[in-house]
């Protein structure tokens, strides 16, 4: 079975080799490519990009009030990586000299690469938190208090408030920005009354509730084998740029110079707020590709395009389904003892939003409920310029957050949705990044009862366990394998990349407006 998926992978590589870049036809009015970075995009950026299918917020049920808010948010925006970092910097080395030592015209090429010097030059260290993507969280914090006053009018105890993150430094970070907002003038430390709260870690290899994808075999197997023929697929999407991009500029780039230049362009763009250098060097359309190719690279190796990639969640999943049981039961009267939760607050990364909205059924191409109920691997995001669900940009922004509000109701008599014995009915309303968002196994309902939510929403996955998704239960084949059969593949289609309109003129820029 995961051949012919390999398989499908590449044939996707052939179809784009088949395309070509629809020409433009014009300026579009207030293109800014900051919205069209993937998973690299800023969290403001994606919250009011959003689109697609967001709802407008409407008011809860008449007499409901809500007890309990999950929360799974991803760090906040990060400075790169020690490897990209790396990857820049040999970038830079190589398209400088090549404008050193080639005579060509240089009146086409871009001034600024001449003498050009990677930001991040030198740092031996990076992927660190900062002050952007601490102020993103602090305000997220802060907004969710306000939102829900009811939610956090408690004073701070850790059973009642349980923050946690994973032993990743930046995912720490941004889980103390956050509490930061959210305690803020609960306490009697500094001009602005903070206090000191606790935030909870597990260990990095047996952390299958924040980190599962660093703990599950099975997938990371499943990845290994799978991310060469993504890999291949990307590669030719940079061909098809660089195509178009070298004769532009008079500059020899090959797929991988495209690769390095899309990676500064969306680092600038983000972290530097400077869309007219690297960025400058596409095009609209070409940016829309490429920005395309990220996505598809993160829903087969994140989201829907592996039924493993999101099936590995379900103990995240567990624990939110189990959260909201022990509120209800605290509000009917049936809990025991212990502190009552009014929230429970988890700060991870995008390899952990990803597939939690998967488990949700969010952002589906098609709304295919039953594709997603019987976990059943997914189509690939259809190409620009037809528009599509699945973005990065909105599903995992930095800084990206879903939210599951759990509503106590007056129970009508002729509900048939509360469980027996119930004196109140219960509806879980979920949030993307603080935009309500239906739930297509829900019946589309932006509020589902929470026994309905459990039995099609939630059902359909807590069948499994983390135990028997993730056992490696043979022994997988070499990743060589996919190797030779992407060879194959390309040898056998020789890749008949049709250019033509990837050289019209296109006035389309990347500057933001």
């Amino acid at each position: 079975m995961w051949r012919e998926k390999i398989i499908a992978i590449l044939i996707l590589s052939v179809a784009v080799g088949f395309s070509s870049i629809p020409a433009a036809s014009g300026s579009p009015v207030g293109f800014d490519v900051r919205q069209h970075l993937s998973t690299v995009t800023r969290y403001e950026v994606g919250k009011q990009y959003g689109g697609g299918s967001y709802e407008a917020a409407p008011p809860a049920p008449s007499g409901c009030v809500p007890i309990h808010l999950n929360l799974v948010a991803r760090h906040g925006t990060r400075a790169p990586t020690k490897k990209r970092i790396k990857q820049l910097d040999e970038l830079i080395a190589k398209v400088t000299k090549q404008i050193e030592l080639d005579p060509k015209d240089a009146s086409k090429r871009p001034a600024w690469l001449k003498d050009f010097r990677s930001p991040w030059e030198g740092r031996t260290y990076g992927g660190e938190l900062l002050p952007e993507g601490e102020q993103e969280l602090y305000e997220l914090g802060q907004r969710l208090r306000e939102r829900y006053p009811t939610l956090f009018q408690y004073d701070y105890h850790p059973d009642v408030y349980p923050i946690t993150a994973t032993q990743v430094a930046r995912s720490a970070a941004s889980a103390v920005a956050f509490g930061m907002g959210l305690f803020e003038g609960k306490g009697r430390l500094g001009g602005s009354n903070h206090r000191a709260f606790s935030v909870i870690t597990d260990s990095r290899d047996r952390d299958i509730h924040l980190r599962f994808h660093e703990s599950c075999m099975a997938y990371k197997e499943s990845k290994k084998l799978r991310k060469p023929a993504v890999q291949g697929f990307q590669d030719d999407v940079y061909r098809q740029v660089a195509a178009a991009v070298s004769p532009r500029y008079e500059l020899d780039l090959t797929h991988e110079d495209i690769e390095g230049l899309w990676l500064l362009c969306k680092e600038e763009a983000s972290l530097l707020n400077m869309t007219d250098r690297a960025c400058g060097l596409f095009n609209a359309a070409e940016v829309e590709l490429l920005e395309w190719a990220d996505d598809v690279q993160a829903h087969h190796l994140k989201g829907y395009g592996e039924a493993i990639n999101y099936q590995m969640g379900v103990p995240l999943l567990e624990d939110v389904v189990s959260s909201m049981d022990h509120s209800i039961a605290a509000n009917e009267g049936t809990q025991k003892n212990g502190a009552v939760e009014s929230a429970r607050l988890r700060i991870a990364h995008a390899e952990t939003v990803i597939p939690f909205t998967c488990l949700l059924g969010l952002f589906m191409e098609g709304g295919d409920v039953k594709s997603i109920q019987s976990e059943k691997s997914m189509k690939h995001p259809p190409r620009p310029p037809h528009q599509r669900v699945w973005k990065g940009s909105v599903v995992a922004p930095f800084g990206a957050n879903t939210a599951l509000v759990l509503y106590k109701c007056p129970k009508k008599v002729e509900s048939t949705v509360s469980s027996a014995g119930n004196t109140s009915e219960y509806l879980v309303q979920v949030l993307h990044n603080e935009k309500p968002i239906s739930m297509p196994a829900c019946n589309g309902r932006l509020f589902c009862p929470f026994t309905e939510f459990k039995e099609t929403v939630a059902g359909p996955h807590l069948k499994n366990t983390f135990e028997t998704v993730c056992k490696v239960e043979v022994t997988l084949l070499k990743v060589s394998w996919t190797r030779r059969v992407y060879q194959t593949v390309s040898q056998v289609f020789q890749w008949p990349f049709q250019t033509a309109n990837l050289n019209s003129p296109d006035t389309r820029t990347c500057k933001a407006y």
